[in-house]
């Protein structure tokens, strides 16, 4: 089956020599198995039976009412929806906090070589929910994950979702997000990318209520011939809105990455981006773009992108330990 999507990760505001790099977009061209349904059962939590919430495996459109923009863009979008072959939804009531994560996890085999899931998360007002991703496949197996995850925290609430990538270096992964806040409402998403020949990953974000909040940590790791790709969108719209952006990871042999970190500021609101990489060979290919949008005067915003080789001396030190 082939796989063209255009127009992924775009950067929200085009520079002048990004396309020669990438920066602006990119577009996706590739093979992938051919998407059947999958045949195992994901879900792996206890929490399926619990009274206090409602979990249904196959996620729908309808199931989540307001429409909000995605990191990977509207191509990746329509390409999931069509043809998703897992996923669930889960919505907590309002007042509901759950302290046990819920686990999701898929592997992925020649048997079952597509995994296409669209999920929705939805936390009412002043509730918590905990949600954990894994996504694994066995060696030497080509396989393709496409993956869209809804998330809207209301008034009070508080999402944290997990999502770790380890699929083998036959793998080609999307990742795609799409989330907002209402007052007050948090939103923790901490990713790991480790794994594949070429991810993609895209998270956008709207804090529409005022005092809300998103946090996002990253870590990647590019050996041999990967290429990663992530573009990260925050829209502050609320006032005293915050976000904090932190993406750490390691590049060896002459594999990529293309860094996007985007803080629209809409309304008075703080928020701050970091990117710090090591680099462990001369020939991996490097691109960061963080970018700062303002259209007002009383915000606070900050961003650094710092990129090098490890110190020689410290290197020495871990290794003779």
């Amino acid at each position: 089956m082939n796989l063209e999507l255009n127009e992924v990760n775009k950067l929200p505001v085009r520079t002048w020599s990004g396309s020669g790099l990438g920066v602006n977009d990119i577009t996706i061209q590739d093979s992938i198995p051919d998407i059947k349904p999958y045949g195992k059962e994901p879900f792996l939590s206890g929490k399926s039976q619990c009274d206090d919430i409602s979990i249904k495996r196959d996620a729908q459109k309808a199931d989540f009412v307001p429409f909000i923009n995605t990191g990977m863009g509207a191509d990746a979008v329509n390409f999931i929806q069509n043809n998703k072959n897992s996923g669930i939804s889960i919505r907590v009531p309002s007042g509901i906090r759950i302290k046990d994560p819920i686990y999701l996890e898929y592997k992925l085999d020649k048997e079952n070589p597509t995994v296409v899931d669209l999920n929705h998360i939805i936390a009412e007002e002043n509730s918590e929910v905990t949600v954990v991703m894994s996504y694994r496949s066995e060696e030497g197996c080509a396989v393709f994950h496409g993956g869209l995850t809804f998330l809207q925290a209301g008034k009070d609430a508080v999402i944290n979702l997990v999502q770790i990538q380890l699929l083998s270096e036959n793998a080609l992964h999307l990742n795609n997000i799409g989330a907002f806040a209402e007052e007050n409402g948090k939103i923790n998403v901490a990713q790991g990318e480790l794994g594949g020949y070429k991810a993609i990953n895209g998270l956008c974000t709207d804090l529409k209520g005022n005092k809300s909040r998103i946090d996002i940590n990253t870590i990647f790791f590019g050996d041999k011939n990967r290429s990663i790709d992530i573009n990260y969108v925050v829209n502050h719209i609320g006032r005293q809105s915050q976000s904090d952006m932190a993406v750490n990871g390691a590049l060896l042999d002459e594999s990529s990455k293309v860094f996007r970190g985007t803080i629209d500021f809409k309304k008075g609101a703080a928020g701050q981006e970091g990117e710090y990489i090591l680099l462990f060979s001369p020939n991996i290919k490097n691109v960061s773009a963080p970018l700062i949008l303002c259209k007002e005067e009383s915000v606070e915003g900050k961003h650094a992108a710092n990129s090098g080789r490890i110190d020689d001396d410290k290197l020495f030190y871990m290794m003779s330990r």
